[in-house]
């Protein structure tokens, strides 16, 4: 919301045929953050955050539609599972797959945040404890723990672009 006034500058009385209008306009009030020029993590970070946000999105979508369903039998729950987990691996497989490690990270910690729930977690209540216990030893010789949460200040830098990119290209 912005504040819009006019004055007058000038003496109209003197005689002056100069008298202008000067606009003022009251704006919200906003933070204004430097970063270096060349700070290569950021810049990386932001082209990582732009490629990956989708996907994210995608997988934060789904994982909203499950938690919404109700099944009457097990056995339902699990086909439905099954069909629509066929239908993400024909969609979205041969994408992921091309993803480096750091895009990846980024992706598993852009579903963290905005779920608020730790991708083990997301594993275990939808595909099987086995499974999340078998993708966290496999995460964990790269050096990533799924049973972590995402936390923000963990990677203060990551989070800024993170809500960089919601406020551009997200509407909310």
């Amino acid at each position: 919301m912005f504040h819009f006034a006019e004055a007058q500058v000038g003496n109209p009385f003197k005689g002056e045929d100069n008298i202008d209008t000067l606009y003022y306009v009251q704006l919200d009030s906003f933070s204004i953050e430097a970063r270096p020029l060349n700070n290569y993590n950021y810049t990386r970070y932001e082209t990582i955050v732009k490629k990956v946000y989708p996907y994210a999105d995608s997988a934060i979508m789904y994982i909203k539609q499950l938690d919404n369903l109700a099944f009457e039998k097990r056995k339902d729950e699990k086909e439905y599972k099954k069909e629509l987990e066929d239908k993400l691996r024909a969609t979205f497989e041969d994408k992921l797959k091309n993803l480096s490690r750091s895009q990846g990270e980024v992706l598993i910690d852009i579903i963290e945040r905005n779920t608020n729930r730790s991708m083990y977690t997301i594993l275990k209540d939808y595909k099987s404890g086995s499974s999340a216990f078998f993708w966290n030893s496999i995460s964990k010789a790269y050096g990533y723990d799924l049973k972590d949460k995402y936390n923000p200040n963990n990677n203060p830098t990551l989070e800024n672009i993170i809500q960089d990119y919601e406020r551009t290209y997200k509407k909310k």
